[in-house]
């Protein structure tokens, strides 16, 4: 269910809260609002959680209030996990939008938090992941329990990467259709693709064995192309912002630029955007596009989240040929399956993909970089019948890069710890100490 479905029903039961008596009449609103999400129906609980493994939990928020009616009750996911898993059960909130008591569950709550429908920082996965690691390693009777608000996006994007993390599947795609298969009724467990290819993200770093160190890019340029078909009608302006995670806190971002809005002309093929001023982006990268028709009020078209760790050139063919064609119509047409996690598709000319839903990179000289990405890797937008965007619409990104280092490859050390915010300490979320020179092989 969407934000605004699941507004109405939080509206309808304040309306209706005296004609509610007990639990029993909520259970139809908790499944409408956990909609393909399987819910635990065992031992006479009714909840919306699944045993992605064993020892690993889906779930959704743990709510008290008005909110319990459509949610998990916290006293109900407290008595499951007391029944169930006594004294060796470990809560993980990835919310950055709220929290709870975490007396309920006998203070063993750490947060990860990242902002819904968005995936989270780069920097934040291996100590989310060190951390289950650790927790589940110590004792085999112990279980985690990850939620965020629904218990399904976010979710997913954690658990898929630490799958990849103990090594329980080597792939991303592999990681994302399994967890889709246990915690849904449709295998739609993580869909929005920025989340998707931050898993992928994190699979490249464990199966290269590389070390992850924050790379500066220069931004020169933004292409649209072909001009978004919402455009044809004129009398249109377009404005572009880009934005990055902020390294005090991984769950707020900043604005570093903001393009003026730009008309555009029923005549024009595609919409290029040239950054006047120098502008760098590191780590963490949001792009926003917004559409503001003369008549009408501003609309967000799309946005996309990349990390310029893996703006990289790609891996040159066999035969060593290195012949670039800044023209993104050269990839192959795919549906919006294959251009997810299908690496055969959407390859540029004679370069092999380095992995999979991370987008298309072109080298245009020994400095300078082209990121492409498809119609199906943007964020935001269902547009199946082509009403916004051709087929064959894509972004592209040209950056200036300040190095030409290759990424480090090493191993992790055994002794090497995370540290996150505990439900007794300041809610700063995960530090990042030790992230930056640490290695980025999972511990087996």
């Amino acid at each position: 269910m969407d934000e605004q479905s699941t507004d109405l029903v939080h509206s309808s039961v304040i309306r209706n809260r005296m004609a509610i008596p007990n639990i029993k009449m909520t259970n139809p609103i908790k499944k409408l609002v956990s909609k393909q999400r399987k819910r635990y129906t065992e031992d006479g609980f009714n909840l919306d959680l699944t045993y992605i493994l064993e020892n690993v939990i889906a779930m959704g928020f743990p709510a008290e209030n008005l909110e319990s009616v459509y949610r998990n009750h916290i006293d109900d996911v407290s008595k499951l996990l007391d029944q169930k898993h006594p004294d060796h059960y470990k809560i993980y909130n990835l919310c950055s939008e709220r929290s709870y008591d975490p007396k309920k569950f006998h203070h063993r709550v750490v947060t990860y938090p990242f902002q819904d429908h968005n995936p989270p920082s780069i920097e934040v996965i291996r100590p989310f992941c060190l951390d289950v690691h650790e927790w589940l390693g110590n004792d085999e009777r112990n279980v985690a329990v990850v939620h965020c608000k629904a218990g399904k996006g976010r979710t997913g994007v954690m658990i898929c990467c630490y799958l990849i993390h103990s090594r329980k599947f080597k792939t991303a795609k592999e990681a994302l259709n399994y967890y889709g298969q246990k915690r849904t009724f449709d295998e739609k467990g993580v869909t929005i693709p920025s989340q998707r290819r931050y898993v992928n993200y994190y699979s490249m770093l464990v199966q290269e064995n590389l070390i992850y160190k924050p790379v500066v890019l220069t931004v020169k340029e933004i292409k649209l192309d072909p001009v978004p078909t919402i455009f044809n009608s004129g009398q249109t302006c377009i404005r572009l912002v880009i934005s990055e995670w902020t390294s005090a806190d991984s769950s707020k971002i900043r604005k570093v630029y903001s393009s003026d809005m730009q008309d555009i002309r029923r005549s024009d093929s595609d919409v290029t955007i040239r950054l006047a001023q120098t502008t760098q982006v590191r780590g963490d990268v949001k792009v926003e596009c917004y559409n503001k028709h003369k008549m009408k009020k501003k609309e967000k078209l799309f946005h996309f989240w990349f990390n310029t760790f893996f703006v990289r050139e790609p891996v040159v063919t066999e035969n060593g040929n290195r012949e670039h064609k800044n023209n993104c119509n050269q990839h192959e047409k795919t549906t919006r399956t294959n251009s997810m996690d299908d690496s055969s598709n959407l390859r540029l000319p004679n370069f092999k993909m380095r992995t999979n839903s991370i987008g298309n990179v072109d080298v245009v000289d020994n400095r300078l970089l082209t990121l492409y990405m498809n119609k199906w890797e943007l964020d935001g937008h269902k547009d199946k019948q082509n009403k916004l965007f051709s087929p064959d619409f894509h972004v592209s990104l040209l950056f200036e890069r300040a190095d030409v280092t290759e990424p480090v490859v090493g191993e992790l050390s055994e002794s090497e710890s995370s540290s996150c915010t505990t439900a007794e300490e300041d809610d700063t979320g995960c530090e990042e100490d030790g992230w930056e020179s640490g290695f980025l092989n999972p511990v087996a």
